[in-house]
C-alpha cells in the first residue's frame, strides 16, 4: 500500500518523534527503527513500514486531476497544489492482508500529517485527494471505533443520473462495483455502494451472478 503526504515546507520528518507517536498515540507495535538519508524504515506485525521524504512536490498535473474529482476536499486545488514537499509512505506485506496493510498505512499517515506542517494525502493508485482534517479524523475513528475509512481508500465516482461507481477495490483483489441508471436518487444510490464496498472490503466478499449483497 502506497501514498503521499502533501507537506507544506520542506522541514525534515523527525523519525524519533514519529516512531513515538505511533506507539503512545496509534498503538503500533513499532520495532526495528533504521533511518538514512531522509528515509526510515521500521516493522510492524505483519508489515514493513518504508518512509522516504522528497524535497519536491508531487506531479500538479496529476494532483489538479485529482483535486477536479475530489467532492470530499472542495479547496483541494487552492490547498493541495500550494505544498512543496512530499513523504511518501510503502507498507509492504502479504497481499492476502490488504485490509491490515491498508489500516496500518491509515494509522501511519495519519502519524505523519499529525507531526508535520501538511494538508492532505494522495493515493495515485487510485486518484483520491483527502484534507488533512478528514484523513485525521477517519484514522482516528478507524482507531477508537474500529470503523473502516473506505473514503481514505476507495474512491466513490458521482456522475449523476442514477449512477455511482468505485474505484480502488483492485487494491484488495476485489472487482469494482458500479449502478447505471437507477430509479433511486444520487444519496441513495451512493449509500448502496458505499455499503457494499464496506462489507465487500471488511468481510472479503466475492459475490458470483445472482447472487444478493445485503446493505
Amino acid at each position: 500500500v502506497t501514498g503521499t503526504v502533501l507537506l507544506n515546507d520542506k522541514s525534515p520528518l523527525d523519525a524519533k518523534s514519529l516512531f513515538n507517536t505511533l506507539k503512545s498515540d496509534w498503538k503500533l507495535k513499532a520495532d526495528s527503527l533504521s533511518t538514512a538519508d531522509k528515509t526510515i524504515v521500521f516493522t510492524v506485525p505483519g508489515a514493513t513500514v518504508m518512509i522516504a521524504q522528497l524535497v519536491y512536490p508531487a506531479d500538479p498535473i496529476e494532483i489538479r486531476a485529482a483535486s477536479q474529482l475530489s467532492w470530499l476536499w472542495k479547496n483541494a486545488a487552492e490547498e493541495a497544489l500550494r505544498h512543496q514537499s512530499q513523504v511518501v509512505i510503502s507498507v509492504i506485506g502479504s497481499p492476502a492482508k490488504s485490509l491490515e496493510l491498508h489500516g496500518i498505512f491509515t494509522k501511519v499517515a495519519a502519524a505523519v500529517l499529525e507531526n508535520t506542517r501538511s494538508s492532505g494525502v494522495y493515493m495515485s493508485g487510485q486518484y483520491l485527494l483527502i484534507s488533512k482534517g478528514f484523513y485525521s479524523s477517519a484514522a482516528h475513528n478507524l482507531l477508537d471505533n474500529q470503523t473502516l475509512p473506505v473514503y481514505c481508500w476507495v474512491y466513490f465516482g458521482m456522475p449523476g443520473d442514477g449512477g455511482g461507481y468505485t474505484f480502488g477495490m483492485q487494491e484488495f483483489g476485489l472487482k469494482e462495483m458500479e449502478i447505471v441508471k437507477s430509479s433511486h436518487n444520487n444519496a441513495e444510490v451512493h449509500g448502496t455502494l458505499y455499503d457494499a464496498a464496506m462489507s465487500a472490503i471488511k468481510y472479503n466478499l466475492r459475490p458470483i451472478e445472482g447472487e444478493s449483497l445485503t446493505t
